[in-house]
């Protein structure tokens, strides 16, 4: 008789834990990528979810590429405290004036942007030479960007608003689901994944990154927070860039995981390191305070580096 009110007892236990907790996932469509966010609860949530797409349609507002009318939307945005994009980019651009110190003189993230619409090197070469990559390549210029960030001066500025797109909408969702109390969610959107207490299986690396990290020999537990450079997107070019030479190199074969607690800095990172000039920047790596892996090839062999905060994802 006590077997059986044991096995009753059990069983509405499962019951019970089995509805505890609700996986609420929603996919939405933003600035043509997928925005995924699901939210482990004990109810299902309509409402959160119905926030989350007004302030998708701030965001598509203020970050659609195709706008000219940026400035204005972005003040509008501002006055509505509906984003928190500002002081974002503020803080990506103070990320920006330690790239020196970062990458040891081996790469100026300001590049990217003249690199970034290059489809060959030979469009690059007299980019080199041009005005332009004199003014973006001061890093002195950063501290006048800074004041000058909404305002579009410098056609360089466009690396503000590419490298840090993904990490800004999953900072933004972390506030709002952190405003609302919940505490078991999974935010990624492009590039940037940010969970808190939320059991995932994987990391979802795109199948080169993958391939370059079993080729390595390494295991990586599942990342809580991380960016890395998406190499299955046909649209991006690594050009390894010589700092002193100006010398450039196609190198489609660098791969970057960058796993801080900020998605922010992790998205701006891993969207430009990969132009790094990684004979400087591999060998002093390991004393850098940020956890940063990368995996490139050098001679037809792949070598890893990473830095001593990342030792802890080792598996």
């Amino acid at each position: 008789m006590n077997r059986f009110f044991n096995i009753i007892i059990i069983f509405f236990l499962t019951i019970n834990f089995s509805f505890s907790n609700v996986l609420n996932k929603k996919d939405y469509n933003l600035l043509g990528d997928s925005l995924t966010v699901i939210i482990n609860s004990e109810n299902e949530e309509k409402d959160i979810f119905k926030q989350i797409k007004r302030k998708l349609r701030y965001i598509e507002a203020i970050l659609d590429p195709e706008t000219n009318s940026f400035l204005k939307k972005f003040n509008d945005l501002e006055k509505n405290s509906e984003i928190s994009a500002p002081d974002l980019f503020v803080d990506a651009f103070k990320i920006m004036k330690d790239y020196n110190d970062i990458t040891k003189n081996a790469f100026d993230p300001t590049t990217f942007s003249i690199l970034s619409n290059a489809s060959t090197i030979d469009k690059v070469k007299p980019l080199l030479d041009s005005k332009l990559f004199q003014k973006c390549m001061n890093i002195r210029n950063i501290d006048v960007k800074i004041t000058n960030v909404f305002s579009k001066k410098y056609s360089c500025i466009k690396l503000s608003f590419d490298s840090v797109i993904d990490g800004i909408i999953v900072q933004n969702m972390k506030f709002l689901l952190e405003s609302k109390n919940y505490t078991s969610f999974y935010i990624r959107f492009g590039n940037t994944v940010y969970s808190r207490n939320f059991i995932n299986e994987n990391n979802n690396f795109d199948k080169r990154t993958l391939d370059a990290i079993d080729r390595v020999g390494i295991k990586i537990k599942t990342l809580p927070v991380f960016s890395f450079l998406v190499n299955d997107n046909d649209k991006i070019k690594t050009y390894n860039l010589n700092y002193r030479s100006k010398r450039i190199s196609l190198n489609n074969d660098f791969f970057v995981i960058v796993a801080s607690d900020s998605p922010v800095n992790n998205s701006i990172l891993a969207n430009t390191l990969n132009l790094v000039d990684y004979s400087i920047f591999a060998k002093n790596l390991y004393r850098n305070e940020i956890p940063i892996l990368i995996v490139y090839k050098d001679d037809g062999k792949y070598i890893y580096k990473y830095s001593k905060p990342f030792e802890i994802f080792f598996d």
